[in-house]
């Protein structure tokens, strides 16, 4: 990768930066991609969930949040600006373009328009960071480097908030909507310890990257420390996927043929999603499933998948509209007389089921095609055949983290979610490195 001058490939003797061809110093890429990792990662630190004010509806949203990624988008928007915009020309694909603009109709459309044209803001703002922060960064090992140190930040500062202010980063009795299994279980500087659970799963994956693109120690202390807290917070969805993602993706770098990475990957996508909904839909899977699993936790979700389902239905051609469903004064008190945990959750855990909510069925099959059958093509174009390279590594056990990690939690179209933000930089660069990685090899 010596002769390109990006993360992602970009020949060096076709880079041009700005009007003035002037150049973005390497201090400045750095700081400016370690600040959007640690903002993307996560930007509500130290929340107090005894604060009973997170029951009520949250349409207005957060102010920090939106100045924080407003901030954040301006400046990343001027260091694109300054290298060349026309560089994020793949990603203009149909597919793509059609989710965007199914998107931006359904936001219009919406129940709640100014809601979901706010929401639509902000995730547009996370995609532009998302995709920026693989220009920027000039290469590889300074894409890792910059990734260690931001998740260096993420976990010093969990460990230190549970020994300093363990009431501000453990859960207790006396968080609202407390889960009987909460207490005693870690969450650091994130507001949920399935939050945390899922951003210590990206660093780790992250570490394993830095371990082979940079430096093998800081990567495997990265991924130490991440393990130990994954364990510590208790989550059970990511502690179950990590070894799944791990496993599916190694043996993607020793089976190299187009037919059987497809088959591997999908697979399990498929497996898991038959899994969620499928236990909602289909009786022979309700009565496996429910033989199988006795977790409380899988067969209440079962109860919100329904619900979601129910309200799909209501709307299916065009759903409700982004962030106009969950949360919001309709559903949390103008369904029924009694208010239950259905009414008041804030996402439906299983991010197709709120893909459909968002923009109904529609939306989703272009999702499908978008973020899921597209980025395989992509992985094929860049590495059929052959093994893969550190970066298109990290790239697809992102990608794979996010659609496993779908059918169980809300991880798609939320600009607010680590876990989303990671699987759009995973597809934009796997769609990038087909244009210039290959160009520039």
């Amino acid at each position: 990768m010596a002769t390109a001058d990006a993360a992602i490939g970009i020949p060096a003797g076709t880079a041009q930066y700005g009007v003035a061809g002037r150049d973005l110093p390497d201090v400045v890429r750095v700081l400016l991609n370690g600040a959007v990792f640690v903002l993307l990662w996560n930007h509500d630190w130290l929340k107090d969930l005894s604060d009973r004010s997170s029951l009520a509806a949250a349409e207005d949203g957060s102010l920090l949040t939106q100045v924080l990624f407003l901030a954040a988008g301006l400046g990343m928007a001027a260091a694109i600006h300054r290298i060349g915009f026309r560089h994020l020309r793949p990603l203009a694909t149909w597919p793509l373009m059609l989710c965007g603009a199914w998107l931006g109709l359904t936001a219009l459309l919406s129940v709640e328009p100014s809601l979901s044209l706010r929401r639509l803001a902000l995730l547009g703002i996370a995609t532009m960071l998302s995709a920026g922060v693989l220009l920027v960064a000039r290469s590889p090992r300074q894409l890792a480097l910059t990734m260690a140190w931001s998740a260096l930040v993420i976990l010093v500062a969990s460990y230190l908030a549970v020994a300093l202010v363990p009431d501000l980063a453990i859960h207790s009795a006396f968080d609202v909507n407390s889960d009987p299994s909460h207490p005693g279980l870690w969450r650091g500087i994130f507001p949920q310890k399935n939050e945390a659970g899922a951003a210590m799963v990206i660093l780790v994956i992250v570490g394993f990257y830095v371990a082979a693109a940079a430096s093998r120690v800081l990567g495997w202390t990265i991924v130490l420390l991440a393990l130990g807290f994954l364990v510590a917070s208790g989550s059970k969805t990511a502690i179950l996927l990590l070894p799944v993602i791990l496993a599916v993706t190694g043996l993607c770098r020793i089976l190299t043929g187009r037919g059987l990475r497809a088959l591997l990957l999908l697979g399990p996508i498929a497996g898991f999603s038959l899994v969620s909904i499928g236990s909602i839909l289909i009786p022979a899977v309700q009565d496996a499933v429910g033989t199988l699993l006795t977790d409380a936790t899988f067969t209440g979700r079962s109860e919100i998948w329904q619900f979601a389902l129910d309200n799909i239905m209501v709307r299916p051609w065009r759903g409700w509209g982004i962030g106009a469903f969950w949360m919001t004064e309709r559903t949390m008190y103008g369904g029924s007389e009694e208010l239950t945990w259905v009414n008041t959750a804030n996402h439906s855990h299983n991010a197709y089921l709120d893909t459909a909510l968002i923009g109904g069925f529609p939306f989703l099959a272009l999702t499908v095609v978008a973020f899921v059958l597209a980025p395989v093509r992509d992985l094929q174009r860049v590495a059929g055949g052959r093994g893969l390279d550190a970066e298109t590594l990290l790239f697809l056990r992102l990608w794979f983290l996010g659609l496993v990690s779908a059918s169980f939690e809300t991880v798609l179209y939320n600009g607010n979610n680590a876990t989303c933000c990671m699987f759009m930089m995973a597809v934009f660069g796997l769609r990038l490195r087909t244009r210039y990685a290959l160009a520039a090899g």
